[in-house]
C-alpha cells in the first residue's frame, strides 16, 4: 500500500514540475508586446524662416483657436525652429503669423496641413505681401 501512495506522490510531483516548467517557458514572450512603439504623430516638424525683411519679426503659430509664439527672427537672417506635436494640434493644421517689430504690418500664411516630420520654409520678403511658404 505504501508503494502505491509513494507512486501517486511522485506522479503528482512530476505533474506540478512540468506545469511550472511550461508556464516559465511561455511567460517571457509577452514583454516585448507590452512596450508601446512610439507613435508616428510624435515626430516634430521643422520650421525655417528666411527673413529678408528690414525689421526683426516675431513668429506665431495659430492652431486650435489659439496663438502660440514660436520665436523671433532677426532682420535679414534665417532661423530654424522645432515645432512640437502639441503646436500642430489635433487637426495638424496651422497658420503662421509674422509681426515685424515696430511696424503695424503682418504676414499670414494660408492654413497649412502638416504631417509628422515635414519641413516648413517661410520666406518673409521686405514687402510682406510677397512672402512665400513651402511645405515638404
Amino acid at each position: 500500500m505504501q508503494g502505491v501512495i509513494a507512486a501517486k506522490r511522485s506522479a503528482t510531483g512530476c505533474v506540478i514540475l512540468m506545469a511550472l516548467a511550461i508556464s516559465g517557458a511561455c511567460g517571457g514572450h509577452g514583454q516585448a508586446e507590452d512596450t508601446p512603439a512610439p507613435e508616428e504623430t510624435d515626430v516634430p516638424s521643422t520650421l525655417t524662416i528666411n527673413n529678408d525683411n528690414w525689421l526683426d519679426c516675431v513668429i506665431f503659430a495659430q492652431h486650435d483657436g489659439e496663438l502660440s509664439r514660436i520665436g523671433t527672427v532677426t532682420a535679414v537672417t534665417s532661423a530654424t525652429f522645432t515645432l512640437q506635436p502639441w503646436i500642430l494640434g489635433q487637426t495638424r493644421s496651422i497658420r503662421l503669423v509674422a509681426r515685424p517689430v515696430g511696424s503695424e504690418g503682418v504676414a499670414r500664411t494660408d492654413l497649412l496641413k502638416i504631417q509628422p516630420g515635414q519641413v516648413i520654409e517661410w520666406r518673409l520678403e521686405n514687402q510682406l505681401a510677397r512672402s512665400s511658404v513651402m511645405v515638404y
